[in-house]
């Protein structure tokens, strides 16, 4: 997958493996004028996808994956290797930010009660951790996994805190109570990755469809609304974390619909 440039920032998309969604994960909807995101089972196939980033002297990783993990939603466990093939080994990632703990997310922050990234500070929504963690929202064995890294967590409480120089998070709760997005930017040129924001291309113009996982489901239709008219701005492009090929993109509005370009298009 090609590296996405944002001013003079490299951002690497990484693959840890592939989710499989059903049509009916989305409520109310029709999937007519969407086909083309179905498999031939009738199925939507997603990358489970991360992002690496050299920002100054900092190597920085936006969420975290699934782990090794082989059931009918997830094929995983790519992530280690694909971050060596570009050069880096666990160690080396000093800053990561979780956009959510939903466990295609932080998947690889742990493993057997150790973490993986034993030099990073890992930041997560304050919101997110108290739902998760502190009042046990997914399960003891969801808050234990979390546990086990509690000593490198940094939580982010409200919008627009400031990880690094050109690195800041955006409150967009919904999908989760803290789900937090990041915006990268150089020069004139903003870059925001979603985290699970938005969730499948459909969402772009079905702003509508609820999915099945969003904790508030009318507090995450308005931060997709927010988000699809804040990125129809000059110099803003998008980074989901489960669209296929894992670009960024611009939003081009016209015709009371939206058009979907990859950045550099």
């Amino acid at each position: 997958m090609r590296p996405i440039r944002v001013g003079d920032i490299v951002v690497h998309p990484v693959n840890d493996g592939t989710a499989v969604l059903l049509p009916e994960n989305w409520a109310n909807s029709d999937w007519t004028e969407h086909q083309h995101l179905l498999d031939a089972d009738g199925r939507i196939q997603m990358p489970i996808g991360t992002f690496l980033a050299r920002i100054g002297d900092r190597l920085v990783l936006l969420d975290a994956g699934v782990g090794v993990v082989s059931s009918e939603m997830f094929e995983g466990g790519l992530l280690l290797g694909n971050l060596a093939a570009l050069g880096v080994q666990p160690g080396d990632i000093d800053t990561i930010v979780i956009s959510h703990l939903h466990s295609d997310h932080m998947g690889w922050v742990e493993r057997d009660g150790a973490p993986v990234f034993t030099n990073a500070t890992v930041h997560i929504g304050a919101a997110d951790w108290a739902h998760f963690v502190d009042n046990l929202g997914d399960g003891r064995r969801r808050a234990s996994r979390l546990q086990a890294i509690e000593s490198q967590v940094q939580l982010i409480d409200g919008d627009g805190v400031t990880i690094l120089p050109g690195l800041t998070t955006r409150a967009t709760p919904g999908h989760t109570p803290g789900h937090t997005s990041t915006v990268i930017s150089s020069g004139d040129e903003r870059l925001i990755v979603l985290g699970d924001a938005i969730h499948c291309p459909a969402q772009l113009t079905e702003v509508d469809w609820e999915f099945i996982y969003d904790v508030d489901p009318t507090l995450a239709r308005r931060t997709r609304a927010a988000l699809l008219q804040e990125a129809e701005m000059p110099g803003t492009a998008l980074l989901p974390c489960h669209f296929p090929g894992l670009q960024a993109a611009r939003l081009l509005p016209g015709a009371g619909t939206r058009r979907w370009v990859l950045s550099g298009e």
